[in-house]
């Protein structure tokens, strides 16, 4: 039987972090931006979002969909410091994704044999998910049984999916329904979309003002995998309902009352700058927001990176109780190993086979007459390993039905109600 073992990632403990937003909420945001402090910020940015002034507000955020157990994480993260300090903690949406939100994977027997099904859901469309509308969703039509100590989490996964089909979108209907399947381990208190945040003044003042920060955030994104943005692009994208699609926000369309939606560095910017106490980043998002400190700190000055909100970083793999429908991996079944027995049927690590090349000498016809022993050779002593290559054969393939169900029973990205 092959395991995996779970683990959790966290970059702080929750008390140190609690102690790190109170000092963040309790700053002076005397740093200024566009004219106005990042406290006058911090004040108007909540109000607009509808956050509490009174209280420490603690952030993290993803994707719109059923994620995994690494993204949960966060969320498990971010009520025990929002508890322990006192705070609210906030789900932001990132609506505007292109993500195919109402895509949800389970485990399930085919024949019985372990695959990897997908929850039927309608309408099925592409594009931003905050354009798109919410989802009914239903089992595969094609034949499988669930196993039974997965059928609660998946029945709470259509149940919760189904309980907010009256959200305004698929995003949140997809965030309503993460809530509520984290309920048990992590309260959110406030779910905000992205799409918000690019209704703030705050967003309206950097995209008012982007002129003399563009070199900048063209320069912080040395060494990451973002797009720099052209000379007339701001960092929003714009959202098209009519095409139900997104495109780059330019400086002509900043006037315009399209729905836009703030980039990665632009995103955790008004984030960490006004709009919480505390952001909670995966392993991947932990990367890019270097590249945001960077790019306020040379457009700001360091006295506003200093007061930006403190990220922390949390992850974790855990898996579904999956493990019962794997069978031991055989180590010594590879191709490598098939290519060897072949490539050298003497078993003599080469030797001989090196001796019988180290022959092929003298004239073409001698050289000519050494080559064909040598292949003679060869061919006889795979003839004599016949059964050992046919049964080395036949044990690959048992292997690769073996590594296949491994890789699908340890998978931690199934949607995290089937590891909680």
């Amino acid at each position: 039987m092959n395991h995996a073992t779970p683990s959790v990632t966290r970059s702080e403990s929750p008390a140190a972090l609690a102690a790190k937003v109170r000092a963040h909420f309790d700053g002076a945001g005397t740093a200024v931006f566009a004219g106005e402090s990042l406290a006058s910020w911090r004040r108007a940015v909540r109000e607009q979002l509808g956050l509490p002034l009174d209280r420490p507000i603690v952030m993290t955020g993803h994707q719109a969909g059923i994620w995994h157990a690494g993204i949960a994480e966060k969320f498990l993260l971010g009520a025990e410091v929002a508890a322990l300090c006192g705070g609210v903690l906030v789900h932001v949406v990132v609506d505007h994704d292109l993500n195919d939100a109402a895509l949800v994977a389970y485990p399930a027997l085919v024949a019985g044999k372990l695959e990897r099904i997908y929850l039927d859901r309608s309408p099925r469309r592409a594009g931003p998910n905050a354009l798109r509308k919410p989802v009914r969703m239903m089992r595969a039509e094609r034949a499988h049984d669930v196993p039974a100590e997965l059928e609660p989490a998946l029945a709470a996964i259509e149940a919760a999916v189904r309980a907010n089909f009256s959200a305004p979108n698929l995003a949140m209907q997809m965030a309503g329904a993460a809530n509520a399947l984290l309920s048990a381990h992590a309260r959110v208190d406030v779910t905000l979309a992205t799409t918000q945040l690019a209704r703030t003044t705050l967003a309206r003042a950097i995209r008012r003002d982007f002129g003399p920060m563009r070199d900048a955030y063209n320069a912080a994104l040395a060494g990451q995998r973002i797009a720099r943005l052209a000379a007339d692009e701001l960092p929003f994208w714009r959202l098209d309902a009519k095409e139900c699609a997104r495109f780059p926000l330019l400086a002509s369309d900043a006037a315009a009352t399209a729905e836009v939606a703030p980039r990665a560095l632009t995103l955790t910017a008004i984030a960490r700058l006004a709009a919480c106490d505390l952001f909670i980043h995966g392993t991947g998002g932990a990367k890019y927001d270097l590249a945001m400190e960077s790019w306020i700190a040379s457009s700001l000055g360091q006295a506003a990176s200093a007061e930006l909100a403190p990220m922390a970083v949390a992850t974790a793999s855990r898996y579904a109780p999956l493990a019962g429908f794997t069978t031991d991996i055989d180590a010594g079944a590879t191709p490598r190993a098939l290519r060897e027995l072949e490539q050298d049927p003497f078993g003599d690590a080469g030797a001989t086979k090196s001796a019988l090349r180290a022959r092929i000498t003298g004239t073409r016809g001698e050289k000519r007459a050494a080559f064909v022993t040598m292949r003679r050779e060869i061919d006889a002593a795979r003839s004599r390993n016949a059964a050992e290559i046919a049964s080395l054969r036949a044990r690959i393939a048992a292997n690769r039905e073996a590594l296949r169900v491994h890789a699908l029973a340890f998978d931690r990205a199934w949607p995290f109600p089937f590891s909680a």
